[in-house]
């Protein structure tokens, strides 16, 4: 498996700091005010369909048009690392919100921009493939690692622009606890992943921060901040699992925030977690406990388009994903026609321990509530 520079120096001897730093300063320079928003781009006519990547890789024309997407931004990187055009480039967008100090008003994990804010990356990042495979209907295809517990044939194929990541998964299939799901509690095996239990999106308190599906408000006066139902399970145990750890004790891309977004798998990760806010929001008395204040649905995000020029995308319109242009082939937790996988082997620890992380470099692991 070959992989993008994964050391602090390429090889070429360039700091991977040198590409944060100058995608950061076009986009400081270019200023909020000068961003172009998302939605004034249009939605695919029709809206694009992300689908299952066991379904996706079906079609071979479809699956090569994405390999190959992948396979110019990352070679366009290996290039240059600051081309725009180049994967490390898209890859920047999580390490410069994500590898920050958990009380960092940048900082989008731990509060409830979590959700919004991958949601918008992850769209973002579809239209940028959309544009360079040259196909209008394109959504990113994701992983459900509900139903299947092991990397997807399509992203682990040796030589793949998929597989090209730094990953140390581990010779195992990922537990039920590690996916939230739970056979032996007839209530939480009805639900599929625990997580969707949660009946409100917003925490107001830190003792309600892990309960809640979408996190506290950033900023928030007790300073507290901390992992949400989702964001802990299965959110952290999923990168953890793809990264894994060499015997140096060295993870892979996924399991630090500094290098998640190398991975191709993130998005496909993501867009299931994505998949599972809308299961969620499903329930109308769930979906009413949204935030409808303006300190949440007017708040801007802002990435860097392909031309480097930034472009943001409103909260608010990430409150409905038709608006951004894409639909889900199912909302089941478990693909059609599959039976729940179970792992006999349950232990405590599926439960991953709470931990404080405030730090630059953050590996990807479940964050204690007020740690910041």
């Amino acid at each position: 498996m070959t992989s993008l520079p994964s050391d602090p120096t390429n090889d070429d001897g360039v700091s991977r700091r040198v590409l944060l730093a100058g995608a950061a300063g076009l986009a400081g320079a270019a200023g909020l005010s000068a961003a172009v928003p998302l939605v004034a781009m249009g939605a695919p006519a029709p809206l694009a369909t992300r689908m299952d990547i066991s379904q996706f890789g079906k079609n071979a024309s479809r699956l090569a048009k994405f390999e190959a997407a992948l396979k110019d931004m990352q070679s366009r990187s290996k290039a240059n690392p600051n081309d725009p055009k180049g994967w490390l480039a898209n890859a920047k967008a999580h390490a410069d919100f994500c590898a920050v100090a958990t009380a960092d008003p940048k900082q989008i994990h731990f509060c409830w921009w979590f959700l919004s804010w991958h949601r918008a990356y992850l769209t973002v990042t579809e239209r940028k493939i959309r544009e360079i495979s040259g196909d209008p209907t394109f959504a990113y295809p994701y992983w459900n690692w509900s139903t299947d517990r092991r990397i997807p044939a399509a992203y682990a194929k040796a030589g793949s622009s998929l597989s090209n990541a730094v990953r140390f998964t581990p010779p195992r299939a990922l537990s039920d606890g590690e996916v939230g799901f739970f056979p032996n509690d007839p209530v939480l095996k009805k639900a599929g992943v625990e997580a969707l239990r949660a009946t409100t999106f917003q925490a107001t308190t830190a003792s309600q921060i892990s309960r809640s599906f979408g996190g506290i408000a950033r900023p928030n006066s007790g300073n507290s901040y901390g992992n949400n139902r989702l964001e802990s399970t299965p959110h952290g145990p999923v990168h953890v699992y793809v990264g894994g750890e060499n015997a140096n004790g060295d993870g892979g891309d996924m399991s630090d925030f500094e290098t998640a977004g190398r991975d191709p798998i993130f998005f496909a990760h993501h867009g299931n977690l994505d998949r599972l806010w809308e299961i969620w929001r499903g329930d109308a008395a769930k979906k009413s406990t949204e935030p409808k204040v303006d300190a949440f649905l007017k708040h801007k995000f802002v990435f860097t388009w392909l031309d480097g020029t930034p472009m943001e995308i409103a909260v608010a319109d990430t409150m409905d994903t038709k608006k951004l242009g894409y639909t889900y082939d199912t909302l089941s937790v478990f693909r059609t026609g599959a039976q729940p996988v179970v792992i006999a082997a349950q232990v405590a620890q599926d439960r991953l321990p709470s931990v404080a992380t405030d730090k630059v470099r953050v590996p990807l692991s479940p964050q204690a509530a007020g740690a910041g």
